[in-house]
């Protein structure tokens, strides 16, 4: 059962966990932009890449990117502008995503810091 625990504790590293959240944002990207076109998975997706990269867990505190967040913040803005002209913005999706890439391995280092 220890052995369990530390597998978790360490596949659950808030940089690790970010680092997957990265990869999978470029999966869904080539998937929901290639394969299986979709405007809802492709914003989803790339909100998602850019919010888990957005802070760096690598040292004990977490870092913020300036970069990202002016492109997270142009993101979310401009899908929040084709939706209000009617060009089929994805506002809901750069939100969520953005929300998951941010908050997941925010509350994995959360976690982490009270054990």
């Amino acid at each position: 059962m220890r052995k369990l625990g530390g597998f978790l504790r360490a596949s659950l590293a808030p940089d690790r966990l970010a680092r997957s959240l990265v990869y999978a944002g470029i999966a869904g990207v080539v998937w929901f932009f290639f394969v299986q076109p979709s405007a809802f998975g492709s914003s989803l997706s790339v909100a998602a890449l850019v919010g888990a990269g957005l802070v760096q867990y690598s040292d004990g505190k977490p870092f913020i990117i300036p970069l990202y967040v002016y492109v997270l913040a142009a993101l979310v803005l401009l899908q929040l502008v084709g939706l209000l002209l009617g060009a089929g913005g994805q506002l809901g999706a750069a939100v969520l995503g953005s929300a998951l890439g941010l908050g997941l391995p925010y509350l994995a280092y959360r976690l982490q810091e009270k054990t």
